[in-house]
């Protein structure tokens, strides 16, 4: 090899070099080393708590191996999937650049002094604060306390942190497996008892009651359980006294017995305005506020336990419907005559028998003629008393007859309930609580039943 060869191999190797060199380089603004952070990474092990201060509430949450609990402002077990949800966050928090650095616009992203702040610690020393703004393109904007730089915190989490202390409490007050409830006893305060047991089959059957039941109403024991397996509260009733709740001496106390002896009671008390009752379990001394829906659902007593059941009878076996209700009482009964079903829905076969001279609009007759199958009551009134509850002059009577007569039933429909939900109907000697819009399909306007 001559020497003008070797000089251009030596160069040719020096220009390589220098072009790995500066392929190499970052360029010019851009950062050497790891991206910066407004605050450190921290893995699971490194940081223990939580301090959250929304508005004037600040809750502190703490880790201990896979449990989470509340230290402070008070004593309290923490909801394990919220809490786990934001030291999640925390353990994954990755972030982009800086959004802005003027102090002016901190109020407007939500990040000012006011706004949202997460203490991480281990133990007493604090490792990282962050003032969580609001949410921008599916990111969060971050300020560090103290500093004007707002950050764009990577993924949408504000909804992680951004709860008062009753927003990280758990909020069960009971909850089981619905197949290992075995039996159900009710006790009320004024006496009334009952045991129900399951059999094969998840039948349940009363064991024991201070009340005779001929029949039980197969959906008292399921509804009890179904509430109970996951029974959660609206709010806690923190500074209520006994004597308010009712809870010292409860209305009724609810126990349900599981596979292996484990039992789970519900203590019912006092209502607190139109829609809650108070509520408590026996090994807790804290009190919740449960919605009337759940409560009415559970407060069952020994008479409530009963079939409900007013009449069932199927359109197709009904051949009379009488309604004495004023001015518009009618008797609808079935022609007899009439084979053909001209309208394909057997309503021709009803006509008007009382008032008299009424041709009868047939599309009318189904609404009334369809609410005999199955119609039940929702309770039974806690007066039995007919007088009380409208039934001694009744406002309407209502009788409904099928080709087998001994399947006819009848009631008399008193007054509306407090709530104007229902309406006191006496079917026999038991009064029952019936929801108004199955009465009202029935006592219709005879005007209503007339061919336009």
């Amino acid at each position: 090899m001559n020497r003008k060869t070797l000089i251009a191999v030596g160069v040719l190797a020096v220009l390589a070099i220098v072009a790995v060199v500066v392929l190499r380089q970052p360029e010019k603004g851009e950062m050497v080393g790891e991206k910066p952070r407004p605050v450190p990474k921290l893995a699971a092990g490194a940081f223990d708590t939580l301090t959250v201060t929304k508005g004037t509430s600040t809750t502190t949450i703490k880790r201990e191996g896979d449990k989470y609990k509340i230290t402070a402002p008070g004593a309290f077990v923490a909801d394990e999937n919220v809490a786990k949800g934001a030291f999640e966050v925390v353990e994954k928090l990755e972030f982009g650049n800086i959004v802005i650095d003027q102090k002016a616009k901190h109020a407007e992203f939500e990040v000012d002094d006011k706004g949202l702040k997460v203490v991480v610690k281990k133990g007493e020393q604090v490792l990282a604060e962050l003032l969580v703004g609001k949410s921008v393109g599916g990111n969060t904007l971050v300020r560090v306390p103290g500093k004007d730089e707002v950050w764009q915190a990577l993924g949408s989490f504000k909804y992680n942190f951004d709860r008062d202390t009753a927003g990280w409490r758990d909020k069960t007050i009971t909850k089981f497996n619905q197949a290992d409830a075995e039996k159900i006893e009710l006790t009320s305060a004024n006496g009334g008892h009952a045991v129900l047991k399951k059999g094969a089959g998840d039948q349940w059957s009363v064991a024991e009651s201070t009340v005779k039941i001929d029949k039980l109403d197969g959906s008292i024991p399921t509804c009890i359980v179904s509430v109970l397996t996951s029974w959660i509260t609206n709010e806690f009733a923190e500074d209520a006294k006994p004597e308010v709740t009712g809870l010292a001496k409860p209305k009724n106390t609810i126990t349900v017995t599981l596979k292996g002896g484990k039992t789970v009671t519900a203590l019912i008390g006092n209502k607190k305005g139109a829609d809650d009752y108070y509520v408590k379990t026996p090994d807790s001394p804290q009190v919740y506020l449960v919605k009337r829906y759940n409560v009415e659902r559970l407060d069952k007593h020994p008479i409530d336990l009963r079939d409900k059941t007013i009449c069932d009878l199927a359109e197709a076996d009904l051949v009379e419907v009488a309604v004495t209700h004023d001015k518009d009482s009618y008797d609808l009964v079935k022609d007899g005559k009439t084979d053909k079903k001209k309208d394909g829905k057997g309503n021709n076969d009803w006509k008007v028998k009382k008032p008299s001279g009424i041709t009868l609009d047939s599309t009318k007759v189904t609404p009334i003629a369809s609410g005999f199958k199955d119609w039940k009551g929702t309770g039974f009134a806690e007066d039995q008393s007919q007088k009380a509850n409208g039934l001694a002059k009744p406002k309407a009577v209502i009788t409904a007859e099928g080709k087998d007569k001994k399947k006819a039933c009848s009631l008399k429909i008193g007054d509306e309930s407090a709530d104007k939900v229902s309406y006191f109907a006496a079917v026999g000697s038991d009064v029952l609580m019936v929801p108004k819009w199955t009465v009202d399909r029935v006592l219709v306007k005879v005007d209503d039943l007339k061919k336009k």
